[in-house]
């Protein structure tokens, strides 16, 4: 049997163990990584990452709905009323009644909501390029590329959190 690399092993990659060689296990680890980070990284702000995600979404979709957002971000729709109701509490978000149909409401983000996601976003970049400066642009491109594709073939379960 040959004998593994240094960087198989987990050496030279910061992953050890006994799963160390699946790419699987690496992802999940590197998704742990991430999340820590935009948990640090919007702490200060007074966000969470699901908070920023949701408004996010709210400021870029056309007139959501809880119902909309829950769908296109692939959060429980029962778990997506607290973070609007949480995003409202904070003074960042609101719900609109929908003109069209009054039986429906509209997920807007408000003034200081719109200026706190320029904030966040700006914060949420810095982060990356720090977490991603040690890989070289090419290979940026290549995990964006790799990562979408994945995305798209498997499209995860919605949400509990």
């Amino acid at each position: 049997m040959a004998e593994k690399s240094t960087e198989e092993k987990g050496g030279r990659t910061g992953v050890r163990g006994p799963l160390a060689d699946l790419t699987a296990f690496r992802l999940i680890k590197l998704g742990d990584l991430v999340y820590a980070e935009a948990q640090r990284t919007l702490a200060p702000l007074g966000l969470a990452p699901r908070t920023f995600h949701v408004l996010a979404g709210a400021a870029s979709m056309d007139a959501p709905s809880q119902q909309d957002l829950a769908k296109t971000l692939g959060f429980d729709p029962n778990v997506m009323v607290g973070v609007v109701d949480e995003l409202e509490r904070l003074g960042l978000a609101e719900r609109i009644r929908n003109p069209r149909d009054r039986r429906r409401y509209i997920v807007a983000p408000t003034e200081a909501g719109t200026a706190r996601l320029a904030e966040a976003a700006q914060a949420v970049r810095e982060a990356e390029a720090r977490l991603l400066a040690e890989i070289p642009e090419q290979d940026r491109a290549a995990l964006h590329r790799a990562s979408g594709l994945l995305l798209a073939a498997h499209p995860g379960p919605v949400k509990t959190e």
